[in-house]
């Protein structure tokens, strides 16, 4: 019993130290990992002695690089950019330690209150894609004699549920064509030509440049919901 009993002890104490040194490796670890983080972290908010090829010396902190270019800041508070051709050799070696800092795309930020302007333009349409990040809804139509088009109208673009969607999720840019399909400006029978538009109507879906992601005309059956389905379905993800 008595031999039972210390064999559980010993068990328990070798359990014990077990665990102190898991802890011990796991404190080790994670130190290291701290000291790395802040090691980078000085590198690039250290201010240090920096050297052009031809000798000349600034003291300033290191801000980034993008490119061949890389930017620092003075003393002042300035921050002036250079080529990194033009450092000393061990400023371009130093350089070439510090992480790059990665690239994010900017994030377009919509008005909650954002109406969607109807524009008769393509440069005005691409303009505010540009701002918005949002594609552009093209549409050819002909309201005033098209049965379809005006088909369209009534079933969808005239319905508030239409217009919510596109206030935060297209940029409007419409061409009315007269009877029989004919141009009412020289931008809508050019833009017509190159889209090829052989009926109306006819809808794409554009980016800011000008580059056509889907195209479409009217369905029986279609809803606002149906629409704002296609248009998220032709539109890349971001």
């Amino acid at each position: 019993m008595k031999a039972e009993l210390g064999s559980r002890v010993k068990l328990l104490v070798l359990g014990e130290e077990s665990m102190n040194l898991w802890s011990m490796n796991l404190e080790k670890i994670f130190g290291g990992l701290c000291m790395i983080v802040l090691s980078l972290q000085l590198a690039q908010a250290e201010t240090r002695a920096w050297k052009n090829i031809d000798g000349v010396e600034i003291k300033a902190e290191f801000v980034k690089v993008e490119g061949e270019d890389v930017t620092l800041k003075l003393p002042n508070g300035k921050q002036v950019t250079f080529a990194q051709s033009k450092l000393s050799e061990e400023d371009r070696a130093f350089i070439k330690t510090i992480p790059a800092t990665p690239v994010t795309p900017e994030t377009k930020v919509l008005d909650a209150n954002r109406k969607a302007k109807e524009h008769h333009k393509m440069s005005d349409a691409q303009e505010e894609a540009k701002k918005t990040g949002l594609p552009i809804l093209a549409v050819f139509t002909g309201t005033s004699w098209c049965p379809y088009c005006v088909k369209l109208e009534k079933e969808v673009f005239s319905k508030n549920e239409f217009k919510e969607f596109a206030n935060q999720n297209l940029v409007l840019l419409v061409y009315d064509f007269a009877a029989g399909g004919k141009s009412k400006s020289a931008e809508s029978k050019k833009l017509s030509q190159e889209f090829g538009v052989s009926g109306f109507p006819t809808y794409f879906l554009v980016d800011a440049d000008g580059k056509r992601l889907a195209t479409n005309g009217y369905m029986n059956g279609i809803t606002p919901e149906k629409f704002a389905q296609w248009v998220k379905q032709s539109t890349p993800q971001k």
